[in-house]
């Protein structure tokens, strides 16, 4: 009786420390806007990264995640404004995509630090117990850029730990 104890406390215990990390630790990625792009189409470009879940192998031990904020950076001698639209989308290996988050109408002078409006309807739990996490980036440029742009992505995201294993 005291080892069942033992051990649903142990898995407890997993499950909330793997909820945490998840929670703390955003998926970040990076891609490559490359000088001369042509504006006013709709380009996109992959990343690939790993998530916590994956690199503590803790996927099992958390549930209902969600993106919680998402945020896109650029260098700092560039304005997100150059951007006219952005949308990040999250995929197992490029299969069942779902939107996470997304920005429509970005001003011109907004610096080089953007959040943006989060879909935060989708469980991921599906993409993130998947073992390979692909991030998508499809956007529209005001104008072509005149140097290479490196567009940093941050997703955040909240999960519960898993109680009954």
């Amino acid at each position: 009786m005291l080892s069942s104890a033992v051990v649903a406390f142990a898995l407890a215990s997993c499950s909330t420390v793997s909820s945490i990390l998840q929670n703390t630790f955003p998926y970040n990625a990076s891609v490559l806007v490359a000088a001369g792009s042509p504006a006013n189409t709709s380009l996109s470009t992959v990343a690939v990264a790993q998530s916590i879940n994956q690199i503590t192998g803790a996927g099992a031990n958390v549930r209902n995640i969600r993106a919680s904020n998402a945020t896109l950076s650029v260098n700092s001698s560039t304005s997100i404004g150059i951007f006219k639209s952005v949308k990040v989308y999250l995929s197992n290996n490029g299969s069942n995509e779902v939107l996470v988050a997304s920005r429509e109408n970005i001003p011109d002078n907004v610096g080089s630090t953007l959040a943006l409006d989060l879909n935060s309807s989708s469980s991921l739990d599906h993409i993130f117990k998947s073992g390979s996490v692909q991030q998508r980036i499809v956007y529209v440029l005001k104008q072509s850029p005149t140097s290479d742009v490196t567009l940093k992505s941050s997703v955040g995201f909240s999960s519960e730990p898993v109680t009954n294993p």
